[in-house]
């Protein structure tokens, strides 16, 4: 599977602890996989998708297929996919083979909207419910959280923020 051309892949050296809070869009310490610091995370003008990961999670690995079909789903209503390699120690060769290996992954999303005063979390957790706990996961989820997000806001509705808790591996480092 090759990684979706309309995504692109950002490595966070710091600061992540603010997406903890809803509404919160301070991301300082951030470079493209080239090494250029970003001074913000860039969001496109539709709802932006951040998409965590890391090269080393199986559970985060086995949605690459999902979050492929969710880019080119929303590509064309305005929606851009980022990926966000939260593992500062992992370098940008590698992060470039696990893009060609597996397309995308991550077990929790972030989306946001632009706001007057910035940029607005709407939503933060999971891709969908297949994954039920490490080691036990579902055929096919009941529920898809980030598509159901994603049609909303594309329907011109607006959201009130909310999370759902996200099974998958744990990001070093972080408060």
């Amino acid at each position: 599977m090759r990684f979706p051309s309309s995504w692109s892949a950002v490595v966070v050296l710091a600061a992540l602890a603010g997406l903890a809070r809803a509404g919160s869009a301070s991301f300082t310490g951030v470079v493209d996989l080239a090494g250029r610091r970003l001074e913000a995370l860039p969001l496109g003008p539709g709802p932006t998708v951040l998409v965590f990961t890391r090269t080393d999670c199986p559970i985060s690995n086995r949605y690459a297929p999902e979050l492929r079909r969710l880019g080119e789903r929303f590509a064309g209503r305005g929606v851009v996919f980022r990926l966000v390699y939260a593992d500062p120690t992992e370098t940008p060769a590698a992060i470039r083979e696990h893009m060609r290996a597996f397309g995308t992954v991550t077990p929790e999303a972030a989306v946001f909207v632009a706001h007057p005063s910035g940029p607005r979390m709407v939503y933060r957790g999971r891709i969908d419910d297949r994954a039920v706990d490490f080691g036990r996961a579902r055929p096919e989820p009941r529920t898809r959280d980030l598509a159901d997000v994603l049609d909303a806001l594309t329907a011109g509705r607006t959201l009130i923020p909310r999370t759902t808790t996200a099974v998958g591996c744990v990001i070093a480092g972080l408060p």
